[in-house]
């Protein structure tokens, strides 16, 4: 199974709330195992705010969580401090963005087109 794959279905294993339909919109093609064939993932994005339109693609933060996963993948295959790092930093990444998240809410503007 190719890496790629591997992160889909870390990320299928550990989806949780607001989380949960994220794997409906991650696609991926050419995932035969043949050397020299590239894999391809595709990601259907949010087309406006969700609290307007519901629930129909992905969010910048949801790309974030399966390259995590991809990352997660290629250490537990050939671990290294940089793997590390980079996972790390996209957990930081993750957070500062639940932070706006949860800060946006406060404000009721979470789900709008709003500052």
């Amino acid at each position: 199974m190719r890496h790629v794959e591997k992160a889909l279905e870390a990320v299928k294993n550990n989806m949780i709330g607001e989380n949960n339909s994220l794997a409906e919109f991650i696609e991926i093609e050419n995932i035969s195992d043949e050397k020299g064939v590239s894999p391809i993932v595709k990601f259907k994005i949010q087309s406006d705010p969700i609290g307007e339109v519901g629930v129909n693609g992905c969010q910048a933060t949801d790309i974030l969580v399966y390259v995590k996963s991809l990352f997660e993948s290629l250490d537990n295959a050939f671990p290294c401090d940089e793997n590390k790092h980079t996972i790390d930093s996209i957990r930081t990444a993750i957070h500062w963005q639940e932070i706006r998240t949860t800060e946006r809410k406060k404000r009721g503007v979470e789900g709008q087109n709003k500052k």
